[in-house]
């Protein structure tokens, strides 16, 4: 139970910070790849986009400890159809990859794909950041009632 609330109290902080920080409001999605940026943030770290590279993404998930809640975020400079991040954390040996969204007309959207296989987390990421591509998430989890009500 903790561990849920902890949770939801990160993905609404990010959220926040993704508002601050501007993502959330550029409508703009990637028409060109050399116009987009990333930044990635984990519990411990931050790393601008000159320091992304593939094998960063597999160390991290390596990294994570299984009782800890770690985790890390992947936010594109702009929408990647509308699309401002993709997260993933770890608890007790399971994923929880997670993917948000921002349409000008309803707000925010937050799907989660809970999962044991690493290999499809870190193929999702890396999709994401390097092809700018999300998920089908027509099988994913719609959590955005129980963030915003």
């Amino acid at each position: 139970m903790v561990k849920q609330k902890k949770r939801v109290i990160f993905t609404v902080l990010f959220i926040v910070s993704a508002l601050l920080s501007g993502c959330a409001g550029n409508n703009q999605t990637v028409s060109d790849a050399q116009e987009l940026s990333y930044s990635l943030r984990t519990d411990l770290y931050e790393f601008s986009d000159d320091e992304l590279y593939e094998l960063l993404f597999s160390e991290i998930l390596d990294s994570f400890e299984p009782d800890i809640w770690d985790f890390m975020v992947l936010e594109p400079s702009k929408p990647i159809d509308d699309s401002i991040y993709i997260q993933v954390g770890v608890e007790n040996f399971e994923y929880d990859l997670q993917l948000g969204f921002y349409y000008e007309e309803s707000g925010y959207a937050l799907y989660r794909l809970p999962t044991m296989d690493r290999e499809v987390v870190l193929h999702y990421i890396i999709d994401y950041w390097q092809n700018q591509r999300i998920p089908d998430i027509s099988s994913w989890e719609d959590m955005s009632a129980e963030i915003w009500g």
